[in-house]
């Protein structure tokens, strides 16, 4: 009930922090050696763009495989949790064929794709390493961002897969604005810090796909708010 209680309070947040940011549109021209050649609100697949999110497919190491071709929402039966967010949870079988353990790196921009196209897409923000027993399944839960604001949330019935590495020049600066930030709950010395970061971070996932953007002093704001390792 408390996961729950705060999955509908970061959820009403983050709309409330995108509706304001999404007001403050850059004025940067598109000629700007800074600026990714990309429009935000038209990335393919995210937001309430049309098309397919775009990238590179999801390299697993030799002898490790995903277990079933179903990923199912939010419910894993299992304490291993990686990510970050909230608003898009999966569960995720990994199986290790290998004599050894091995370590595997699911990598920020990972795209998590909704089977009902009713439901959102989720991202990784940051590199998640999974360390997988030999000879076994792991279950992880993978914990994502919001790639579609008006859509469904997560839940135990939907399903999922797999998707891309994104190569959208606006979520791969995005990954890179926050890769020495303190995203993950284990991070953070209680859960209103943790929301408080994740809560940012979903504004400004959701400025790039389904709003304007952002200035520069505003981007630099906005990632102010998220605590530096």
């Amino acid at each position: 009930m408390k996961r729950r209680k705060t999955f509908v309070l970061l959820t009403a947040a983050c709309l409330a922090a995108f509706t304001f940011m999404a007001c403050s549109k850059s004025d940067k021209k598109d000629d700007e050696p800074s600026t990714p050649k990309e429009e935000a609100g038209k990335i393919p697949g995210l937001g309430e763009a049309p098309g397919t999110p775009q990238g590179t497919a999801l390299t697993y190491p030799a002898g490790v495989s995903l277990t079933a071709d179903k990923i199912y929402g939010e419910v894993c039966d299992t304490a291993y949790e990686v990510g970050s967010g909230g608003v898009v949870e999966i569960c995720a079988a990994f199986t290790n064929s290998n004599a050894a353990d091995v370590t595997f790196t699911l990598p920020a921009g990972l795209v998590i794709l909704a089977d009902d196209l009713t439901h959102q897409h989720g991202l990784l923000i940051q590199d998640f390493k999974v360390v997988l027993k030999a000879k076994r399944t792991t279950r992880v839960g993978i914990k994502l961002y919001c790639l579609n604001a008006e859509r469904k949330p997560s839940n135990s019935g939907m399903t999922y897969k797999i998707g891309p590495v994104s190569s959208s020049p606006l979520i791969r600066q995005l990954c890179e604005n926050v890769k020495n930030k303190k995203v993950a709950r284990s991070e953070f010395a209680d859960e209103d810090q943790y929301f408080m970061a994740s809560t940012s971070i979903q504004g400004l996932v959701w400025g790039y796909t389904d709003g304007d953007g952002f200035d520069a002093a505003v981007l630099a704001q906005l990632l102010a708010e998220i605590p530096n390792r």
